[in-house]
């Protein structure tokens, strides 16, 4: 049987059969998840299940619930903006368990769940299939398997996740959820065998076959295309994203073509060819910032990631030609989009790097004044290597503008975390 077939029927199989199993854990590597993921959609299309798909990196578990339960609010605005169109009732305002930093990740994430399991219908036709796949889980396997067992413990007859399926991730390179099953009821795993080429040669053949919907072949293309960049085959990832470019262009899916042309310039980035780089990623500021513009279109904040992407393409260009006045530019930017979209590392990024323009300019005290947001911010989510980053530039600026006393208490900062490094290591 085919690969994808293979993935397909064991994912429907654990979504529609009616048993008591109700977590599944599919252990995958970062190159097999988009296949998971893909697969997911299908399936979405497919059932009468309500879908709620999270694939943001899993960093630690503040952060990740402040993206799932970004995610849902992100779903409620678009749903909420296309039923007053038609006059129908708004979905009622997420709760206060999801939205309050104060409760714990597990609790925020459980809410937000049940919030979306009770917009159902009909629980009895139509349940809640939550999938959590970040595209990478970079902080510790510890963290992520706590909030996971934490997350998923249940206890019948009444458990809190009733009327839903539930899948989870868990990373090949660094399994952490193996024992799952034993630890929490109700739970399966499964651990399909995709190597990189079984996940290439799948999806060649659905982009391939004639008999698939146009618009499956062409999210195919672009797999492929990332497929080829992550390769290094530059002319083969170029040409797939112009095609898929270009069918995109006629059809009018502006971020969709926003996305190909900044595929394109990231390839001749990495080709060597800046230039180049840099005309493919102006371009694809027009049709983003068209798509976002198209208000009346609920979905049109589908080119928000997209313009993420596009100006730290742009700052980071502009960056490596010590061009800071224009690198800044973009960084602001993205630090704005990064905020609104609740990317606390990225914004961190974003503040470091416009810190570092400032700086280059000779404007020290706006340098400062952006590291120190940055350090606030990475205190607060537990960035360490971040963190270390913001403080060493601090302890330079302090000691360029004489300013012994900030200068010491950052050094005082690092000397501390060096010494919690050093006695987790030792534990």
């Amino acid at each position: 049987m085919h690969t994808l077939d293979e993935l397909l029927d064991r994912l429907r199989a654990f979504v529609t059969e009616q048993d008591t199993k109700v977590l599944l854990v599919v252990e995958v590597n970062d190159a097999s998840n988009g296949l998971v993921v893909k697969s997911l959609d299908i399936l979405d299309e497919e059932a009468d299940d309500m879908f709620w798909l999270f694939v943001d990196d899993f960093t630690n578990a503040w952060e990740f619930a402040d993206r799932v339960v970004y995610r849902v609010h992100e779903r409620r605005e678009l749903a909420n903006a296309a039923l007053a169109k038609e006059n129908e009732p708004a979905w009622p305002p997420l709760p206060r368990e999801a939205l309050d930093r104060s409760f714990a990740p597990t609790v925020r994430i459980r809410a937000a769940m049940a919030y979306a399991r009770d917009l159902s219908p009909n629980l009895d036709e139509v349940r809640l299939v939550c999938a959590f796949f970040p595209a990478r889980i970079a902080g510790d396997p510890a963290s992520y398997r706590a909030l996971v067992l934490e997350l998923m413990a249940h206890e019948f007859p009444d458990p809190w996740c009733h009327h839903m399926r539930i899948l989870v991730r868990d990373d090949a390179a660094r399994p952490a959820l193996r024992d799952a099953p034993g630890l929490v009821r109700g739970t399966d795993s499964y651990a399909p065998l995709l190597a990189p080429p079984d996940l290439e040669a799948a999806v060649e053949a659905q982009a391939a076959d004639p008999t698939a919907p146009i618009e499956v072949r062409m999210q195919s293309l672009l797999t492929l295309a990332g497929i080829d960049y992550a390769h290094q085959r530059y002319p083969q990832a170029l040409d797939k994203y112009k095609l898929a470019g270009s069918y995109y262009r006629a059809t009018g899916r502006h971020a969709l073509y926003a996305l190909t042309l900044n595929g394109m310039g990231e390839v001749m980035a990495r080709a060597q060819q800046p230039e180049a780089a840099r005309r493919y990623f102006e371009s694809a500021l027009t049709p983003a910032l068209h798509r976002l513009g198209q208000e009346d279109d609920p979905a049109h904040a589908d080119a928000v990631p997209v313009l993420l992407n596009i100006n730290l393409n742009l700052g980071n260009l502009y960056f490596n030609w010590q061009r800071w006045a224009d690198a800044g530019a973009y960084y602001e930017v993205a630090k704005g989009i990064a905020h609104g979209m609740v990317l606390a590392p990225v914004k961190i990024m974003c503040l470091e790097n416009i810190g570092v323009c400032h700086y280059a300019l000779g404007r020290h005290l706006e340098a400062v004044k952006a590291w120190e947001e940055g350090v606030v911010l990475a205190r607060g989510i537990e960035a360490e290597e971040q963190l270390r980053s913001l403080l060493a530039r601090q302890r330079e600026a302090y000691h360029t503008l004489h300013l012994a006393d900030r200068r010491d208490a950052v050094i005082h900062e690092l000397r501390q975390l060096d010494a919690r490094s050093a006695q987790a290591r030792g534990a």
